[in-house]
């Protein structure tokens, strides 16, 4: 359908325009390598360059006074410093007045924790703070462990794995040295020296009832008590003691090192056998990784601890006790325990083993859909030019202070991305060559090493940091995988279109996914897989985690984009250590964000807790709210975008779709005004006719940023066309979709490689697609 009163009155806008600025774009050139930046301050990668001297108006990795901060770590310390993890503050001090230099709360979920100069705090909260806008279960100090007159100056890391972390306390001649991780009911400690063990239960009141202390074992060498109702049990060497210190608990060990500590799921005596039993088997790491079967299109991750037997004999065994979120327990095979606790996630079922396996079907991802609307080509090639003809193609963001930082830029390369493809469909060939250009130039010109744009190493915190940085990228290190995965996408982009120039900028381009998820452990100038935690199945975005709530986590989506991101340019360029990477980060993700952020199954969000979704994620619960705006179409609207070939995944569970959309409508009091568009595609996944109906009701308005009006129709119309996700049926390629529309199937399959692909589907269908083409069976 075309509209001319409105193209005519663009047309027009164009004209009346000043005199210095022409509606048609010019001719763009590839760009002409400016001259390198001095091997003083840079690093020549690829055909690029990398700072490695910061620019003056930088702000580096710091604390909240701005000032540079360095890990804190311990001199024995090994390997690349990290950040973006649940125990960050252990590791970054982001207090600038020293007052605390040891951590802020730490979630790591059954139990809670802080440092401080004493020891190290602990909890197991089961009660949260429900307020319309979130659910907290906030860190109470419930138990003190460390050594008797132990006074550190800090706590430091003295080391760390994929989701484990080991703190150091030095005090003279005593070390206290303490192992916490996600899904670890027990605290692992050590000792140096002679100073006494100590466990401290906290007498007092927290913000829900009072910390009634109650021992229930004292004799031999363990202790069992409860706090506000919680048990506690801990274990020491054969043939110590723990003896009562007014409120307080010391043992000598028996002179040996070794002690733990463990939150039970109640004190009967099978389970302090079973804990007792597993008592001794010290994590010493974690350590994940996965396999992905092409033809199941299922990934196989594995999650393991490696232990060390502290004491033999006495029915201990060399075998960890996990527990596991509801995004891993429901989706695994191994045999789990009746015990569990309860978290932020929901419940967590306990494992009797130091190993997992989760299997998780991956529903592909493709660069966009195709055009199977066989959309007006003239609305199309108009709404390319509303884009195309605009003085520039990746201005500065909105906002106060607006720049061209990365994450501005990174969201204008994917909108023009996006353009290119469609204008590619529909044989608007002059656009797709200057679209083409432009994401070329672009990308270039951050990879040069030259200002204004560029990207700077951080030795010190092993970083890649966009010059000029946005939202504390370079101060606190923050949403790097966000910034990333939209320069990576549209890189893909360029790959289908252009392989030679893939190769020749694939050095540069994946500096950047390594910053934010290196999956490479021998490439050190990275720690592992930085952004994404895996155990908890997604990403942290703040760097020191400098919160009472922990660390948190908002645009969910943003983060899968990443992830698709890589799977497109890892299959794209023939590197399929990227690509299945990848495809582990997006599976993780996707389920994490379905439980986490949208509670699809009602189980996971207390029952106070009136939403249907939240925006943020954080380590003690979540936030039904932004870090900029309590409206309710943000609130909603930031899990939903970008819109891609990689964000199909949204549209898993149409009828949850449906009630989230009705939420925002409900919230709002009206359908959407601000970000229409990006709301309207959200629902177009569930119900795509009623999405274009309110678009064909209402097609004047302002996309949001990163995205544009070619992709709004582009995307509503083949929605129309295709229908609805279908799950059911899996491809033996990653680039690949399904729909359902009716009994109508429609698969498409996109062909990464050079030489024409035969793709199976799991129903019996077979596609011939042509090298670095989509092809469709309806």
């Amino acid at each position: 359908m075309s509209h001319l009163g409105f193209r005519f009155r663009f047309l027009l806008a164009c004209v009346v325009v000043s005199g210095a600025l022409s509606c048609a774009p010019g001719a763009l050139e590839p760009r002409t390598s400016p001259s390198a930046p001095a091997a003083s301050i840079s690093q020549r990668l690829g055909s690029g360059y990398y700072l490695t001297q910061p620019p003056a108006d930088l702000e580096l990795p710091g604390n909240s006074q701005k000032q540079p901060v360095v890990p804190k770590v311990t001199a024995d310390f090994q390997g690349p410093a990290t950040s973006n993890d649940w125990w960050s503050s252990l590791i970054w001090q982001n207090d600038s007045n020293g007052k605390n230099p040891y951590s802020e709360a730490m979630y790591a979920h059954p139990l809670t924790f802080r440092a401080e100069a004493a020891g190290l705090g602990l909890g197991y909260p089961t009660l949260p703070e429900v307020r319309s806008d979130q659910y907290m279960y906030y860190h109470a100090k419930e138990v003190l462990v460390g050594l008797q007159g132990l006074a550190a100056s800090a706590t430091r890391v003295a080391s760390y794995s994929d989701w484990v972390v080991t703190a150091s306390w030095r005090d003279g001649a005593s070390e206290l040295r303490a192992t916490i991780g996600h899904g670890l009911p027990f605290v692992y400690l050590t000792r140096t020296g002679t100073a006494p063990a100590l466990i401290a239960p906290q007498h007092g009141t927290s913000q829900h009832a009072p910390f009634e202390v109650q021992v229930w074992h004292q004799g031999g060498d363990w202790l069992g008590f409860s706090v506000a109702g919680h048990e506690y049990a801990v274990f020491g060497p054969s043939g110590s003691e723990w003896q009562a210190s007014g409120d307080c608990f010391t043992s000598d060990l028996a002179g040996k090192s070794y002690f733990s500590l463990a939150v039970l799921p109640d004190q009967s005596a099978a389970t302090v056998a079973l804990f007792r039993a597993h008592a001794y088997a010290f994590v010493t790491g974690s350590e994940v990784s996965w396999r992905y079967d092409a033809p199941a299109a299922t990934l196989h991750s594995t999650f393991q601890v490696s232990t060390e037997l502290k004491e033999a004999g006495h029915g201990h065994v060399n075998q960890a006790l996990l527990a596991l979120y509801r995004h891993q327990w429901l989706n695994t095979k191994a045999p789990l325990r009746s015990e569990s606790y309860l978290s932020p996630r929901g419940q967590m079922k306990l494992l009797e083993g130091s190993s997992f396996e989760t299997e998780l079907a991956f529903n592909g991802v493709l660069p966009i859909l195709p055009n199977v609307a066989q959309s007006d080509r003239d609305d199309l090639e108009f709404y390319i030019k509303q884009l195309y003809y605009q003085p520039d193609l990746f201005p500065k963001g909105p906002g106060e202070k607006p720049e061209r930082d990365t994450y501005w830029v990174g969201k204008s390369l994917l909108k023009v991305a996006n353009a290119l493809q469609i204008a590619d469909q529909i044989g608007y060939e002059s656009a797709k060559d200057q679209l083409l250009q432009a994401l070329k130039n672009q990308l270039e010109d951050w990879f040069d090493g030259r200002a204004p744009s560029a990207f700077y190493y951080d030795k010190n915190w092993r970083s890649l940091i966009g010059v000029p940085a946005g939202f504390f990228s370079g101060l606190q290190l923050n949403d790097h995988h966000f910034h990333y995965g939209y320069y990576t996408f549209a890189a893909a982009i360029v790959a289908k279109y252009d392989a030679a120039w893939a190769k020749r900028w694939a050095p540069n381009v994946e500096l950047l996914i390594k910053d934010a998820a290196n999956w490479e452990r021998s490439d050190q100038r990275f720690p592992f897989l930085r952004y994404m935690d895996a155990y908890a199945g997604h990403s942290w975005a703040n760097g020191p985690a400098q919160f009472a709530e922990g660390n948190n986590e908002e645009s969910a989506s943003e983060d899968v984009n990443f992830s698709a991101g890589a799977v497109l340019w890892g299959a794209l360029t023939g590197n399929r250590a990227i690509r299945d990477m990848g495809i582990f980060l997006y599976t993780q993700q996707v389920s994490a964000m379905e439980q986490y952020w949208w509670d699809i199954d009602g189980q996971v969000f207390p029952k106070r807790f009136e939403h249907a979704a939240v925006a943020m994620v954080w380590g003690a619960g979540a936030r039904h709210d932004t870090w900029w705006s309590h409206d309710p179409i943000f609130v909603h609207g930031i899990n939903f975008m970008p819109a891609t070939g990689g964000a199909l995944f949204m549209g898993r569970h149409p009828e949850y779709v449906r009630r989230n959309y009705a939420e925002i409508v409900t919230e709002n009091r009206a359908e959407p005004l601000t970000w229409r568009d990006v709301t309207w595609m959200y629902l177009a996944l569930a119900d795509p006719n009623r999405a274009l109906e309110l678009y064909e009701k209402d097609r004047y308005f302002k996309p949001e940023f990163g995205n544009s009006n070619a992709m709004t129709y582009h995307w509503l119309e083949n929605l129309a066309a295709l229908g609805q996700l279908d799950t059911s049926v899996r491809a033996d390629t990653p680039t690949y979709a399904v729909f359902h529309k009716g009994k109508r199937r429609t698969h498409i399959a996109f062909n990464p490689g050079g030489q024409a692909l035969e793709v199976h589907f799991s129903d019996g269908a077979t596609l011939n697609v042509p090298a670095r083409q989509t092809a469709m069976l309806r």
